[in-house]
């Protein structure tokens, strides 16, 4: 083993005797801890990979809402560069008429699916009528669903009395899914469905 340097020819020669004996018995114990080993002990190893297989705690509903409002804005910006890159040319390729739940006996609204673009994602124009103006920061929500849950949102919209027409793009493969189902955003729980339609 390489002997270590003598402490005066690091620090010099005018470092006072006590000042140069306190830095020799730090240089000691810092030489006297052993060196880290070669590898990650199993026991480590064993640790961390149980941690990574316990089941994940119960979200919270804060991180859903925050989640559903990633999911949001995700479709919000998908949409804008959908729209900005294919311009103002939109074609029809089905029309879903949805039905108004008991939630909603006024309600009503159409969407139509356009052609899949290149990347993948649908084009969807929602008209709706006869939902409820809501106050500000509240949304209504166009979702996809499974066997009677939520599945994926498609996005969220406001209206302003009479109709609404909103232009959406989403990427998911609608035959994956059995329902389209628009709600009204909640902080709560699930919310009622809406207005629902089976996908065609």
């Amino acid at each position: 083993m390489r002997e270590p340097p003598d402490l005066r020819d690091l620090v010099g020669e005018d470092l006072p005797p006590d000042e140069l004996e306190r830095l020799r018995r730090a240089d000691a114990l810092l030489r006297a801890v052993p060196a880290p080993p070669a590898e990650v002990p199993n026991s480590l190893t064993q640790s961390v990979s149980r941690l990574a297989e316990r089941p994940a705690a119960t979200q919270s509903r804060r991180r859903l809402a925050l989640a559903f409002a990633l999911a949001a804005v995700l479709a919000a910006a998908s949409f804008g560069l959908g729209r900005w890159t294919n311009g103002d040319d939109f074609e029809t390729r089905f029309t879903v008429a949805m039905q108004p739940t008991e939630n909603a006996h006024d309600a009503a609204a159409v969407i139509r699916v356009g052609e899949r673009d290149e990347a993948g994602n649908w084009e969807l124009e929602l008209d709706v009528s006869g939902l409820p103006e809501l106050p500000p920061g509240e949304y209504y929500d166009l979702w996809l669903a499974k066997d009677g849950e939520y599945a994926a949102t498609c996005g969220i919209f406001s209206v302003a009395g009479g109709e609404t027409t909103v232009q959406m793009n989403v990427s998911y493969r609608l035959a994956d899914y059995d329902a389209w189902v628009i709600t009204r955003r909640q902080a709560d729980g699930d919310p009622p469905w809406l207005l629902q339609a089976p996908v065609a």
